[in-house]
């Protein structure tokens, strides 16, 4: 795990230039305190700490430059440990002390969106991969009130995999998911685009406490799967069972074309853990992390500077969440949360390291289908490759 650090950081980066510093006069200098919730250890551990790391360098960055409206940002975060309750029990704890928005959680989504709403308090970024804890009802339904993602969305990264599917497993899709909004989001997206009947739908409830969330072997789901007929599979599941599912495919003789998630391809656990038995694998990138313009990366330079670690699009997503709070917080020249809500659904374009941003009252995620690429792994370079 790497050491999460809160002191400053200066970078040259034009990622929110020209949206801060001191716009109008504050009626307090007291720090603007902001939430953060994210599961630093667990099965999405990399996860967790990536958010925590690019919340932090916006932070920085924003303290560097005047911080907002001439106040200072003051982060307070939990390790919820993709635990309920102590991601409760963090939420309301920030708010007593005076957090006037909440960043997270990537694992509980569930409580923080809930808490959000009864609240009245903005919660962005890094929401459990968007999907069903953003739009309970569907994407085209209406989205929580309070919530707003920046995260990979699962709805888009199932609609990839449906693409995939349709046009190149003949045979049919078999899917293995967990029954969370994480795995039902990305069910909901794969049957947006994959119109079939699927040949096996099987929900497999994992320990995202743990660093090895399944506690048996992947053996009798390889078995449903080659009695379903599918010749491909796709596993939503963590990067530790995608790993072992492949492992124990080759271990077993079987030939079947995997597909995986947002998490696959976000950063090495999958890779690490598969070795040899990765090559081939199928997930979709952010096309803007794909091919990086020259702001993603000097963020991702100045990134692994810091941190030891590759940069992954977790981090630059909350990166992009605090400085689109910061943004709705200048335009409305109020840290109220009426009005940090009104002018988050105005936010229209804004050019952050993941992309064209935008909410509106009906946008609450600013990742979608298109904003996406294909890409197989290759061991032969230890890397992602588009797919033709």
């Amino acid at each position: 795990m790497k050491k999460l650090v809160t002191t400053g950081l200066a970078l040259t980066l034009s990622v929110g230039s020209g949206l801060l510093g001191t716009v109008g006069a504050s009626a307090s200098t007291k720090p603007i305190v902001i939430g953060a919730i994210a599961g630093t250890t667990g099965a999405y551990g990399s996860t967790g700490v990536a958010v925590i790391n690019g919340t932090q360098m916006a932070v920085a960055k924003i303290n560097a430059a005047g911080g907002v409206m001439g106040r200072q940002l003051k982060l307070v975060w939990g390790n919820d440990n993709a635990s309920a309750t102590t991601s409760a029990l963090d939420f309301k704890k920030f708010v007593s002390e005076g957090a006037i928005a909440m960043l997270g959680s990537p694992d509980t989504a569930t409580t923080t969106v809930t808490l959000a709403d009864s609240m009245k308090i903005p919660d962005l970024g890094a929401i459990d991969d968007g999907g069903p804890a953003i739009y309970p009802n569907g994407p085209s339904g209406k989205p929580a009130p309070w919530a707003w993602s920046n995260s990979l969305n699962t709805y888009a990264w199932g609609q990839a995999v449906g693409n995939y599917a349709t046009k190149s497993c003949p045979t049919g899709l078999a899917v293995l998911h967990d029954p969370t909004f994480y795995g039902m989001g990305g069910l909901a997206g794969i049957q947006q685009t994959y119109k079939k009947h699927l040949k096996l739908n099987d929900a497999i409830t994992e320990n995202w406490s743990s660093s090895s969330p399944a506690a048996a072997t992947m053996d009798s789901e390889i078995a449903k799967v080659k009695s379903s007929g599918a010749k491909c599979v796709d596993v939503w599941l963590t990067p530790q069972d995608q790993a072992t599912f492949v492992n124990e495919m080759k271990n077993l003789g079987d030939k079947f074309t995997v597909l995986g998630n947002d998490e696959t391809s976000a950063d090495a656990t999958f890779a690490g853990l598969a070795k040899a038995n990765a090559n081939g694998m199928i997930s979709a990138e952010l096309t803007a992390a794909y091919a990086p313009n020259a702001t993603v990366k000097a963020f991702a330079a100045a990134y692994l500077k810091k941190f030891k670690v590759a940069t992954t699009p977790f981090a630059e997503l909350s990166y992009d969440a605090v400085y689109m709070l910061a943004k709705a917080i200048t335009a409305g020249k109020s840290t109220s949360a009426a009005s940090i809500q009104t002018q988050l659904n105005k936010i229209t374009n804004y050019n952050g390291l993941t992309g064209k941003l935008t909410f509106t009252k009906q946008i609450h995620v600013t990742i979608n289908a298109p904003q996406l690429t294909s890409v197989r792994y290759s061991t032969a370079s230890k890397s992602w490759k588009p797919i033709g």
